[in-house]
């Protein structure tokens, strides 16, 4: 049986989300990563979903206009600041307080700042693979994910596909429900609606916006205002956040949290919680039970 096979919408401030949710324990939110228009989606966790659902109440939503998930209601909404909002938002409809709150790449800055906002939703971090959150280096390639759009898109699969492949340091984990759960988010209008804003406003509203609020997030984590544990996991061979941001993340939160964490997959890329599925869940639900712990 494939995994995360119920989807379920729900209204999020005038935004229809969707989202899954499985097992019973502690909540834990599953937040991907990915600008707004491309084709990462809530099945971006599908390796992860049920086996961290044996032990904890999980639930994993699509950003806002990313996945199945409507796009942003306003130009002005093309934001980080909106996608933030977005993501704070589900969690207070959903009513989840507590959560072990884990984000990917760009889904990395929404939960660290929704742990500073409002620090009774977020119990503990999980922060993967993320050049988003981590602060600017010349180590980034300011062209990685430009030079895949270049091609020509030969069918909703192999442009679904693109960036998984150049971001993967294996391809193993590509399985054929992960490829196709992409394609179909790219298959749809709002997709394409959503990377025609992006083309205009990715340099002139959404990207500085991504810098004004990873600088404030940073000020805020180094002036001791976030209070829960962080485990930071990266992949060693990731191409578009390499880990160096990684290392450079942990020197900042590192003097600032006592209970940090930084964990390397080997031979792995920005897909590690993918590419090494079954040792991230071990890491993710040790590092929740070390936290209860404490």
């Amino acid at each position: 049986m494939l995994p995360m096979q119920d989807p379920r919408f729900v209204d999020v401030d005038g935004i229809r989300t969707r989202y899954f949710e499985a097992g019973s324990g502690p909540p834990m939110v599953l937040v991907h990563g990915g600008s707004i228009g491309s084709s990462y989606n809530a099945y971006h966790w599908s390796l992860n979903f049920d086996e961290l659902a044996k032990r904890f109440h999980v639930y994993a939503l699509d950003k806002l206009g990313n996945g199945h998930t409507d796009n942003p209601l306003a130009d002005a909404d093309y934001t980080m600041a909106a996608v933030i909002a977005h993501v704070h938002g589900f969690l207070r409809t959903m009513q989840i307080e507590n959560a072990v709150l884990v984000g990917h790449s760009r889904g990395a800055l929404p939960v660290t700042r929704i742990a500073i906002d409002d620090p009774a939703r977020c119990s503990a971090l999980v922060i993967l693979d993320t050049n988003t959150l981590a602060p600017e280096d010349p180590s980034t390639p300011s062209d990685f994910y430009r030079k895949l759009e270049v091609a020509p898109v030969e069918s909703n699969e192999e442009y679904a596909s693109r960036e998984p492949i150049a971001n993967s340091y294996s391809t193993a984990h590509m399985t054929d429900d992960f490829v196709q759960a992409a394609a179909d988010v790219v298959a749809l209008e709002k997709t394409w609606a959503a990377l025609a804003k992006m083309k205009t406003l990715g340099g002139s509203t959404f990207q500085p916006d991504v810098r004004a609020q990873r600088a404030d997030t940073l000020e805020m984590i180094a002036a001791g205002r976030l209070n829960v544990p962080m485990l930071i996991a990266w992949g060693l061979d990731d191409p578009s956040a390499p880990i160096k941001l990684g290392m450079d993340l942990l020197g900042i939160v590192g003097p600032a949290l006592p209970h940090v964490r930084l964990h390397v997959f080997n031979r792995a890329g920005h897909y590690a919680f993918r590419e090494h599925a079954a040792e991230m869940n071990r890491l993710i639900a040790a590092f929740v039970y070390e936290v209860e712990a404490r």
